[in-house]
C-alpha cells in the first residue's frame, strides 16, 4: 500500500459550527426517507401536542402509487410509541404490518367513507391490545392537486375522553411518532420532493376535532453533494489542502461530518462550516513520490429546515406550517488523484 499521509495539525477548517439549520425543532413533525424499492412515512409530536384527530399526508407530483396488491397481502411495517393515559402516562411501543385491505369493506368509515382507490391496515400490537387504523388511499382532486397527487388519510380515536366512550383510543393511547414502512408500493421521484402532511386534532377533553387547531408540517426529499478538490500548497514541505462542500437541495449544509479516503480507505475527517465548507492539509510522509486516490463521503442526518421549507405555508391552514424536514442523506465525491 503507498505511504499515507498524515494529518497536519496546521489547519482545519469548518468546526464553527454544529447547530442545526433553520428554527428549534417543533413539536409536530414529518419525516420522509426512500430508497428505490422501500419508503417511509413517519410522523412525530410531543405529550403536549392534542391527539390527532385526522391526518392527511399529501404525496408529491412525481411519484406513482400500486394499488393492485391483492386483499391480504403484507406491504410493509409499521411501529411507533404511543402515551397510555389508562396506565399511568407511560410510553408504549407499538408494532405491526401493513395489510391491503378491500376498499368495500370501508365504505361506511367516518373518515374517508365512499369509494377508496386503496386501504391499507395498521395492524397493531400495543401493550398486548389489538388495534387497527386503516390507511385511505387516493388521488387527489380538486385544489388539493396543487399539494400532491395522491392523499394518505389516517384518524384516531380521541385519547383524553371517559373510558368506554365510543371510538376512544385503546388504553387512552396518545400518538407520539408513528412510522410507516412499505416495499416496492411507490415509484419514487426524481430531484427535489416536498411532502405535506395536514394534522387536525381533537379539542382536549371533548372528542370532537379542532377545525382551528389544524396545522401543516412538510418533509423536503432531497439528493446531498459532497465535492473534494485538491491543491499541494507546499513541494518542499509536501503539503496538501482538500477543500469542499456538502449541499442538499442547492442548500449549505452545516456542521456534517466529512470522511476523507485515502486510495478508498477512510483515513480522515472534517466538519463542514457554516457555509457548508470544509478543508484540511495533509502532510506527506517517507521520501518516496507516488500518486494517491482521495474521495470525500458524507452521511448527513435528517435536519430541522423549517425558517425556509415553510416560508410560504399551504394557504387556509389556520395553524400554519409549524415545522420542516430535510431528509437523511449519503453522497460520496468524484475521485481526484494528487501526486505528492
Amino acid at each position: 500500500m503507498k505511504t499515507i499521509l498524515r494529518l497536519a495539525v496546521l489547519a482545519l477548517a469548518g468546526t464553527a459550527a454544529l447547530a442545526l439549520a433553520g428554527n428549534a425543532l417543533a413539536t409536530q413533525k414529518l419525516s420522509v426517507s426512500q430508497t428505490t424499492t422501500s419508503l417511509t412515512i413517519k410522523v412525530s409530536q410531543t405529550a403536549s401536542d392534542p391527539q390527532p384527530a385526522k391526518i392527511t399526508v399529501y404525496i408529491p407530483s412525481g411519484y406513482t402509487v400500486n394499488t393492485t396488491q391483492a386483499t391480504g397481502t403484507t406491504i410493509g411495517s409499521t411501529k411507533g410509541t404511543v402515551l397510555a393515559r389508562d396506565a399511568g402516562n407511560i410510553s408504549l411501543p407499538l408494532a405491526g404490518d401493513v395489510i391491503v385491505q378491500s376498499p368495500a369493506a370501508h365504505v361506511a368509515d367516518r373518515c374517508s367513507p365512499g369509494n377508496n382507490q386503496a386501504v391499507w391496515l395498521l395492524d397493531l400490537q400495543v401493550a398486548g391490545q389489538k388495534a387497527q387504523i386503516p390507511v385511505y388511499v387516493n388521488p387527489t382532486t380538486g385544489a388539493a392537486q396543487a399539494l400532491g397527487a395522491f392523499r394518505l388519510d389516517i384518524c384516531l380515536g380521541p385519547d383524553d375522553v371517559p373510558a368506554g366512550t365510543p371510538g376512544r383510543s385503546p388504553n387512552g393511547a396518545h400518538l407520539l411518532d408513528a412510522t410507516f414502512t412499505v416495499q416496492n408500493v411507490f415509484t419514487v421521484a426524481t430531484g427535489q420532493a416536498v411532502w405535506k402532511a395536514i394534522t387536525t386534532p381533537y379539542t382536549p377533553s371533548i372528542g370532537a376535532p379542532n377545525p382551528g387547531g389544524t396545522v401543516e408540517t412538510r418533509a423536503i426529499v432531497s439528493e446531498g453533494t459532497v465535492t473534494i478538490a485538491g491543491k499541494v500548497t507546499s513541494k518542499a514541505r509536501r503539503l496538501l489542502r482538500l477543500t469542499g462542500s456538502v449541499t442538499q437541495a442547492g442548500a449549505a449544509i452545516a456542521g456534517t461530518q466529512v470522511s476523507i479516503l485515502v486510495d478508498g480507505k477512510a483515513r480522515f475527517r472534517a466538519r463542514t462550516n457554516t457555509t457548508g465548507k470544509y478543508s484540511v492539509v495533509l502532510r506527506k510522509t517517507g521520501k518516496k513520490r507516488t500518486t494517491t486516490i482521495f474521495q470525500a463521503r458524507v452521511s448527513a442526518g435528517e435536519r430541522d429546515v423549517t425558517t425556509t421549507g415553510c416560508a410560504s405555508p399551504t394557504p387556509g391552514v389556520p395553524g400554519g406550517c409549524v415545522s420542516a424536514t430535510a431528509s437523511a442523506f449519503t453522497a460520496v465525491s468524484s475521485k481526484i488523484k494528487i501526486r505528492l
